[in-house]
């Protein structure tokens, strides 16, 4: 449902196949494949060329790929700088800028990347930002990247039944077959 929510907007804007226009980084490879597999599925009655960037695998099926021209990078933020100082791509047309499960590449210590990334990338884009968690640093970045954010909180409904007690009794591990016998 995420995927969806920050690639089909990106997608109805991008009508049409030509340059770079959107990029899409994640904290691991494992993350960034799994949105390219939903991104192919999106995209795929549209003309849109899609390149997934991480680090693990050698770079030449990636730079063959980016030669060939591409619509979409999904990457994660070493490799793509890689790709960078090499060279082989650049950002000046990035139009949609999606920082997904930003609290895990802070964890990860990506938080220099993303901001050589970030200083690299026209200012006049969308940015979108995800986290499942929203520290300071986070808020911080937030604020350093978005005009007019809107922030939406997905907050957990309470799942406890009224009906259902609960209780917590500490017992050494020997009395605990006894205490649940006396329970049931």
């Amino acid at each position: 449902g995420k995927t969806a929510a920050f690639g089909l907007p990106a997608f109805s804007k991008m009508a049409k196949h030509g340059k770079c226009r959107c990029l899409v980084l994640e904290p691991t490879r494992e993350l960034a494949a799994q949105v390219l597999e939903q991104f192919e599925i999106y995209g795929k009655h549209m003309d849109l060329s899609m390149v997934l960037l991480h680090g693990g695998v050698g770079y030449q099926p990636q730079l063959d790929k980016l030669n060939a021209g591409v619509d979409v990078i999904i990457a994660t933020p070493g490799r793509l700088l890689d790709h960078f100082t090499r060279k082989s791509l650049h950002f000046r047309d990035i139009d949609f800028l999606i920082l997904d499960e930003v609290d895990r590449m802070l964890d990860m210590g990506f938080i220099n990347d993303i901001k050589k990334i970030i200083a690299k990338i026209p200012r006049n884009r969308h940015t979108l930002l995800f986290s499942a968690t929203m520290p300071g640093s986070i808020s911080k970045l937030a604020n350093s990247l978005l005009n007019d954010p809107k922030t939406v909180e997905v907050t957990p409904k309470v799942v406890t039944v009224e009906k259902i007690d609960q209780s917590l009794y500490r017992v050494a591990k020997k009395e605990k077959r006894a205490l649940m016998i006396t329970l049931l």
